[in-house]
C-alpha cells in the first residue's frame, strides 16, 4: 500500500512539473512580446541550477541550491518592494 502512495504522489509531482513548463512555455512568447527581463525571469532558475551543479556535481545539491536561492530572492524582492512602498 505505501509503494503504491508513493509511486502516485510521484506521478503527481511529475504531471505537476509537466505542467509548469508547458503553462511557463505558453507564456514566455507572450512575455518575449513585452519586455526581455521577462523572459530572462523565466530562464534564471535554468542557470542558477547550471551553476550549481557546476559547483555541487549533484543534481540534488544542485536542485536544492537552485530552490533556496529562488526562494530567498523572492523574499528579498518583497521586502525591497515592502520598504519602497512604506517611504514613498
Amino acid at each position: 500500500m505505501v509503494t503504491a502512495l508513493v509511486w502516485l504522489c510521484l506521478i503527481i509531482i511529475g504531471l505537476s512539473v509537466l505542467m509548469m513548463i508547458g503553462f511557463g512555455l505558453k507564456n514566455a512568447g507572450n512575455t518575449l512580446k513585452q519586455s526581455k527581463l521577462g523572459l530572462a525571469a523565466f530562464a534564471l532558475p535554468l542557470v542558477i541550477f547550471v551553476v550549481a551543479y557546476a559547483v555541487d556535481g549533484t543534481a540534488q545539491g544542485a536542485a536544492v541550491a537552485t530552490a533556496l536561492f529562488t526562494a530567498l530572492s523572492g523574499f528579498v524582492a518583497l521586502l525591497i518592494s515592502g520598504a519602497r512602498s512604506l517611504f514613498t
